[in-house]
């Protein structure tokens, strides 16, 4: 009996030690497992530590994108202002801010009009096979080209300047972009004038000469920034419309500063139907008119906007710069600000460093 039950007892071992070593494996195999995971706290603090890191990060990833977007717009003014120059070494002058044949130079809805500046210098920034297809003798507004997007045109800061947002005013179709010539910045409206006082680069039927530049190549602006119109019946920006959608005038009173955020700082046709008059919640503020008399230089840059230089040299401008006080008009002798000095041609404005 004792035998019997010492072998029963000896038998049994085995399998004891069999179940115990059955019972540590699991138990390891669960301390492993919570070992591996993460509380809720762990969760919520990795969370935490990675929505800092991004916060801290992404300002920088903007900031550097910003400066390759800015530095792009450069080179695009580099190239036009490039292209003005072989214009001006080839014709003697630089080209006409665009051909007026009757109506009203300074509205753009009068439909005979020519070619513009931006035209004329297809073919020196090889795109001389569009420029072929333009009807100079033709109204532009009856000419194809116009619609097409052309990349050396747009600023790539501008979100508004997209595929989409074509004018639609005055024939419509128009494809947009963001340079303009400076053309009459102490008056209202299109110079037509052969050499008017105190005027800037160009106007209706009218061409610059370099030697017309007396206040210095490099103290007088040739291009300005602008923005390309917030909608379909916002005018401004339009590249190859003939009139102040590409250019700057009137550079004076509610629009005496780089990106003025004045309400009523563009007086344009078709402002009302665009439903911005009086408007200025995007920074693009313009008064209703039946002609466009003036236009401001723009850009959605931090801070200012760039020029280039009637020597081809690209400047930043900023929004700070002096723009003169008081007065209706700040250009011609009525305390004029550099920033209003810089676009005159022939002022006899003393240009200090900027």
């Amino acid at each position: 009996m004792s035998v019997a039950f010492g072998t029963t007892v000896g038998g049994d071992r085995p399998a004891r030690r069999f179940r115990t070593r059955l019972a540590g494996d699991a138990g390891v195999d669960d301390r492993s497992a919570s070992r591996g995971g993460f509380t809720l706290i762990e969760l919520l603090m990795a969370i935490a530590i990675i929505a800092v890191l991004v916060s801290i990060l992404l300002p920088a990833v903007q900031s550097a994108r910003e400066a390759a977007r800015r530095t792009q717009c450069k080179n695009n003014l580099k190239q036009i202002g490039l292209a003005m120059q072989n214009y001006h070494e080839t014709v003697g002058r630089f080209p006409p801010f665009f051909i007026h044949r009757r109506g009203n130079a300074s509205r753009i809805a009068d439909a005979d009009k020519g070619a513009n500046w931006l035209v004329f210098l297809m073919p020196y920034f090889d795109r001389a096979n569009l420029y072929d297809t333009w009807d100079l003798d033709g109204p532009a507004n009856q000419n194809e080209a116009r619609s097409q997007r052309i990349d050396l045109f747009v600023c790539p800061t501008d979100v508004n300047n997209t595929e989409e947002n074509r004018c639609a005013y005055a024939g419509g179709e128009w494809a947009r972009g963001n340079y303009g010539l400076n053309v009459s910045p102490c008056r209202f409206g299109v110079r037509t004038d052969a050499n008017p006082q105190s005027a800037g680069m160009g106007g209706a039927n009218q061409s610059v000469r370099i030697d017309d530049v007396t206040d210095g190549s490099s103290n007088t602006i040739l291009l300005d920034e602008l923005r390309a119109g917030v909608n379909v019946q916002d005018l401004r920006g339009s590249w190859a419309m003939p009139g102040l959608a590409n250019g700057t005038a009137a550079m004076f009173n509610d629009a005496s500063q780089p990106n003025s955020t004045e309400p009523n700082s563009d007086d344009m046709e078709n402002c009302l139907a665009a439903g911005l008059f009086g408007n200025n919640s995007q920074g693009m503020g313009c008064f209703d008119g039946n002609t466009t008399g003036q236009m401001t230089a723009r850009s959605m840059h931090t801070g200012g906007l760039q020029v280039c230089m009637a020597d081809g040299r690209v400047r930043f401008i900023s929004d700070a710069i002096d723009f003169g006080k008081g007065g209706t008009n700040q250009c011609e002798g009525r305390n004029p600000g550099l920033w209003q000095s810089l676009h005159t041609r022939n002022g006899s404005e003393p240009i200090p460093d900027f």
